[in-house]
C-alpha cells in the first residue's frame, strides 16, 4: 500500500548578502539532495523572493524544512501550506524544477501567497507554474 507523501510549500527571501548568483548553487544542490532523499518539486525565483512547493517521504521532508530553515541564504522564510498530501505526487518529474519569474510573466505575487489561504495559495502556485519555463 503506498505511503502518503508530505508536502511543502514555502516562501523565503534571498537574504542579504547574497547576489541572485547564489541561486544557481542554491538549485544544484536542491537537486543533488532531493534525488538522494526522494524529494520533488519545483523552486519559483523572482529576483528578490522565493515560492517552493517540495514533497517526499514525511521524514525526508522535515529533515529538509529544518535544513532550509537554518540555511543562511534564506529569509522570511515562511510556510505557506504543509502536510500530508496522499500518494501521488503533484510535480513527479522535477527532483528540482527551478524557474526565474516577474510578476508580469507569470502573475505569480510571491510575497502575497503568504496572505492567501492555503489551499487557494497552492492553485495560485501551480497555475503559475504551467506558464513558466521550468527546467
Amino acid at each position: 500500500m503506498p505511503t502518503s507523501l508530505r508536502s511543502l510549500l514555502y516562501i523565503s527571501r534571498l537574504a542579504a548578502g547574497y547576489s541572485s548568483t547564489e541561486v544557481g548553487r542554491i538549485v544544484k544542490q536542491a537537486r543533488e539532495m532531493n534525488a538522494i532523499h526522494g524529494i520533488t518539486g519545483v523552486l519559483v525565483f523572482d529576483g528578490d523572493w522565493f515560492a517552493q512547493y517540495v514533497e517526499g517521504a514525511p521524514e525526508a521532508m522535515a529533515l529538509l524544512e529544518a535544513h532550509l530553515r537554518a540555511d543562511p541564504r534564506h529569509s522570511d522564510f515562511t510556510v505557506v501550506d504543509a502536510g500530508l498530501s496522499g500518494p501521488e505526487r503533484r510535480f513527479p518529474g522535477w527532483v528540482m524544477g527551478y524557474a526565474d519569474s516577474d510578476l508580469g510573466s507569470s502573475g505569480l505575487d510571491i510575497p502575497s501567497l503568504a496572505q492567501t489561504q492555503p489551499c487557494g495559495a497552492l492553485e495560485r502556485f501551480a497555475g503559475a507554474i504551467r506558464t513558466l519555463d521550468i527546467f
